[in-house]
């Protein structure tokens, strides 16, 4: 197709489209009020004058900027919430992060200029829009996976047999701390709790000292960089274990 006939048939969809009354979705105005539009959508956040810049935030809806765990690429995001029911309605990038936006606002930017740089006021949302990738979108079907382990599970068959039993926090602390005969119904033997583990003075084994001290039977496998493994680091040499080890050791 040749150049000029390719700006004739755009002429005339453009054409086409004013004439059926879809004008209106060339070029989107300010929204009128907090609510969708359609049915299906979902209220906006903060209702933006194109002209002003004025900004006023819709009082149903918090937003909060926090931290993306889709992977360990430390991206930020977005957070949409709605303040009746307390349910994320989505995520977005968050504009204060290099990693979603260029160029990102300062941390010291006002709040106000979140809002603005997802606008068309002044162009700022098509700057630097901040952004997530599928995989950071998809932590919100995560966030609401019906099976998602939200408590305890303790294992009530053999190992490898995948049968699981929900209990409370207080009695998971217990059992991991003080041991016992934790699985005498499956016929298997006492299991050492913390308080019998910790112990940084008696030799894991006299006759190879060279494996420490009692302690470093306690192993951490853990995972990613996020605020976790510091604290993981801190309680493992608190109790005397040199065995802890995180996402990328070999």
């Amino acid at each position: 197709m040749k150049r000029r006939e390719f700006f004739k048939i755009s002429a005339v969809g453009a054409t086409a489209l004013a004439g059926l009354g879809l004008n209106n979705f060339i070029m989107a105005g300010d929204p009128p009020e907090f609510a969708p539009i359609s049915g299906s959508g979902q209220e906006v956040e903060a209702r933006i004058d194109s002209k002003t810049g004025q900004v006023q935030t819709n009082p149903n809806i918090i937003m909060r900027h926090s931290a993306c765990l889709g992977c360990y690429s430390s991206c930020g995001n977005r957070v949409k919430i709605d303040k009746r029911t307390g349910k994320i309605l989505r995520v977005f990038g968050n504009p204060y992060n290099p990693h979603n936006a260029g160029p990102a606002l300062s941390y010291g930017a006002p709040l106000t200029e979140s809002y603005l740089a997802f606008s068309t006021y002044q162009g700022r949302g098509h700057k630097g829009r901040a952004t997530l990738c599928a995989r950071g979108n998809a932590t919100l079907d995560a966030h609401y996976d019906p099976y998602r382990n939200l408590v305890p599970l303790k294992r009530i068959g053999k190992r490898g047999e995948g049968k699981w039993k929900p209990i409370a926090w207080e009695q998971a602390i217990q059992e991991t701390v003080e041991g016992g005969e934790l699985f005498k119904d499956l016929g298997e033997k006492a299991v050492e709790g913390f308080r019998q583990v910790y112990d940084v003075k008696t030799p894991m084994d006299p006759s190879q000292p060279e494996l420490g001290p009692k302690s470093n039977q306690l192993v951490l496998i853990g995972g990613r960089g996020d605020g976790r493994t510091p604290y993981a680091a801190r309680f493992m040499g608190a109790f005397g274990s040199v065995n802890n080890f995180s996402h990328g050791y070999s």
